[in-house]
């Protein structure tokens, strides 16, 4: 499968076709990278992103829990972009935008629970904690 296609699958989830978009596809790498190493772990899988491919191709349902993992950074990458959100208000008409970052970190924990949901189902030790038990041994001195 080519990285442009879960880009473009990616931008789909979360753009607004009527206005420019909101990431770059640099930016979109960068989320879907950090999926791969985040489905690597919690998924026990080997993929990697070569070039402009992905070794091994992803299998349907591993790209949809890659989009869903890379719409949490997605999400929190737009939460800092609109940080700086202002809010403006002349005569009559006010511009609001300082709850954009509120909406993005909201809609980052909805697909975070959405994630969790999905990497259980396919990994029953995902999220298991193991205590790591280190012998103490005694001995006479």
């Amino acid at each position: 499968m080519a990285l442009i296609e879960v880009r473009n699958k990616l931008r789909l989830e979360y753009d607004d076709s009527s206005c420019p978009s909101l990431l770059t596809d640099e930016q979109l790498n960068r989320a879907i990278t950090r999926a791969v190493t985040a489905i690597n772990l919690n998924l026990e899988r080997s993929y990697a992103v070569v070039g402009e491919d992905f070794q091994p191709n992803l299998d349907a349902d591993d790209e949809e829990v890659l989009l869903t993992q890379a719409m949490i950074t997605v999400c929190a990458m737009l939460q800092s972009k609109t940080a700086r959100n202002f809010s403006f208000s002349s005569g009559d008409k006010k511009i609001d935008k300082t709850k954009q970052p509120e909406y993005w970190a909201k809609l980052g924990q909805s697909y975070e629970a959405k994630y969790k949901e999905m990497v259980s189902e396919r990994n029953p030790s995902y999220g298991t904690e193991t205590e790591l038990l280190i012998p103490v041994i005694y001995g006479n001195s």
